[in-house]
This record gives C-alpha cells, structure tokens and sequence, in this order.
C-alpha cells in the first residue's frame, strides 16, 4: 500500500459505520489489487471504458449532470474523455477515501476542461448501511443465539429497499452509470453481519438457513431497486455493468509464480467462449463456480419496455494465481455483463 493511500485512510473520517463494515478498506484492497495484476486487469478495464464512451456517444450536445455509482478510484471509467461532455459529474461511493485520490488524478489532467468532481460520500442504496447496523445492534443485544437468529430473520424479511435519494436528486441528469457495483451491494453488510455473528455467538451465521436466505432476499431486491432506480431516469442514458458469475480456476503444470513472471497476455489469458464460459490460455482445473447474484438475471431486472441496447458480456481475471496470499494455489474470474438504456 502506498503511503498516500495510507493518509488517505487515516485522515477520512465521516460516518463510522462505513468504516466499521469494510467500505474504507475495500476501495485500498481494490486498487492494490489492480496494482498487483494491471496487465491482467487491462482487457477488463478497456471493455467497460469502451462500452461507457459508446454508451455516451448518444449525448449530442454538453451539459447537465453525470453521476457514477461505486466510482471509486475511477480505474474502469474514461474520465478524461467522458467528463468534459458534461457541466456537472457526481461521483458517489461509500468509500470517503476514493475523494482525495480522485482529486489528486484530476489535477493530473492537461487536456480538455472538466468540471471539478462533487463527491457524495454514503450508501447509494439509502438502506444497506443502516441494515447491517441494526443486524450488529441485534446480534450484540439478543439473550440468546436462538431468540438472535429469529429476530434477524423477521427483520430481514421485513426490510424494504427504499428509492434512493440520488433517483430524485438531479433534474438535469444526462448519463447515470453503476459500474462493478451490482453484485457487489450485498458484499459488504453481508460480511460484516457474519463477522458480527461469528464474533458474539462462535457459529457461522450461514449455519442458520431460513436468516441467511431472508438476508440474501433483502439483497435481491435492493438489486431490483437498483437498476428500477436506473430506469426511471428516463431522459438519461444509463450504462450499468456488473459480475454474473465467479470461477475460481488452478493452473495444472504451472505455478502461480510462473504465470506472473510471464507476464499477461493480450487478453489477458482468458476469454469466452462460443457457450459464455471462460476459455483459459494455459490448463487449467476449474474447482468453483459461483453466483454472486443469488440467481438473478440482470436482463430480467429491468422494467418491461425498458429502450435497451444490446447486451455486452466479457471475462474479467481479477485474481491471477499467485498474486496474493490467498491465492497462491488457485486464481479468479469474474463474468461481466454491461446493458445500456437509451434515454427516452
């Protein structure tokens, strides 16, 4: 980590929550992450800027409003091309510390005039935070493992997915997109609720069904939320990309050491194949396949009648094998889909 990044975490403050369930660590864990594997990010990055700009390309004249949704440290969005064609770019995202750096990358720039960022720093959901702080305040204060799990229960089956503030925020929105943020609305409340869990009662907390998927509904419909939010931005074009699927691969006949020592090919080392699963350059045992959206299809998350363009779908190596700790015996893909709505 380097030691900018390191001012950067200390010196954020704002609300505790956010730090206290794993917002500020995660925008640092991505960028070192990225910093460990840039060639392997690079085709990832490049779609998703590609598609972003294409998706932009239907705004004929400048101004109104841009917003990004999980901006984060901009790593997969086009700034420099795409924030000139606007009068206003909000960046919203949970992690206050993406707001100095941002700064510092915009004050690099030396071409086209820009305006200068506004940060909204908090839950874009306007209810996952403070779900996952009433989950800790329950779990901290049951009499009992048993009376714990019912209560959440009950409450996760209650808890609505409210609109968003920013849904209703901007008259002047052009251009609204959500960027590697869907599958990942869950990550952290669930994370920090099975930490929480664990830590008062000593059991996984995914030992107790009928919670666990009352939890995993709650984030299925704050997904619904997310893209309905996206589509009654009807004057807006709204670009939306995300991971459907994870696969966690071990190479055979190579080590992870090796595989970062050759360095990463054009592609990445991996790429779809003609049935939309990832096709490895080297052999490869796939030892897990994963959902992260709990079965949704994005394509169904939309509104009928929704103006959408064509579906664009890529492999993302996120974690080549070797590259960290956790990872030294086995790597990770993920399948990313991107959907544009064309403004009305």
């Amino acid at each position: 980590m380097g030691l900018l990044d390191v001012w950067d975490y200390i010196r954020t403050s704002g609300d505790r929550r956010l730090r206290s369930q794993g917002y500020l660590r995660s925008g640092v864990g991505l960028l070192e992450r990225y910093r460990r594997a840039t060639g392997f990010w690079t085709p990832h990055l490049e779609q998703n800027r590609a598609a972003m700009i294409e998706a932009a390309r239907a705004l004929n004249t400048r101004g109104g409003t841009l917003l990004i949704l999980g901006a984060g440290r901009l790593l997969d969005v086009p700034w420099a091309e795409l924030f000139p064609r606007f009068e206003r770019v909000v960046l919203a995202d949970a992690d206050a510390a993406m707001a100095p750096y941002v700064e510092r990358l915009i004050g690099t720039h030396r071409g086209e005039k820009i305006p200068t960022p506004v940060f909204e720093i908090g839950d874009c959901t306007n209810s996952l935070v403070d779900l996952a702080a009433w989950a800790e305040y329950t779990i901290h204060h049951a009499a009992s493992i048993g009376q714990g799990v019912k209560a959440l229960a009950d409450g996760f089956q209650r808890a609505g997915a409210e609109q968003a503030p920013w849904a209703r925020a901007y008259p002047d929105l052009r251009m609204v997109v959500s960027t590697n943020l869907l599958s990942q609305l869950g990550y952290f409340p669930r994370t920090h609720i099975q930490s929480e869990f664990k830590r008062r009662f000593n059991e996984p907390f995914k030992k107790f069904d009928d919670a666990a998927e009352a939890l995993e509904r709650y984030f299925d419909r704050v997904r619904v939320r997310h893209v309905l939010d996206m589509a009654s931005q009807r004057k807006a074009t709204a670009y939306l990309s995300g991971d459907i699927g994870v696969v966690v691969y071990a190479l055979k006949g190579k080590t992870g050491a090796e595989l970062l020592k050759e360095g990463a090919p054009r592609n990445g080392g991996v790429e779809l194949d003609p049935k939309g699963e990832p096709h490895f350059q080297w052999p490869v045992e796939i030892l897990e396949k994963s959902d992260p959206l709990h079965g949704q299809r994005v394509k169904d998350l939309w509104p009928a009648g929704t103006p959408l363009l064509p579906m664009k779908r890529w492999v993302w190596h996120i974690v080549p094998q070797g590259s960290e700790k956790k990872y030294l015996d086995s790597g990770r893909v993920h399948i990313v889909e991107a959907w544009t709505k064309r403004a009305e």
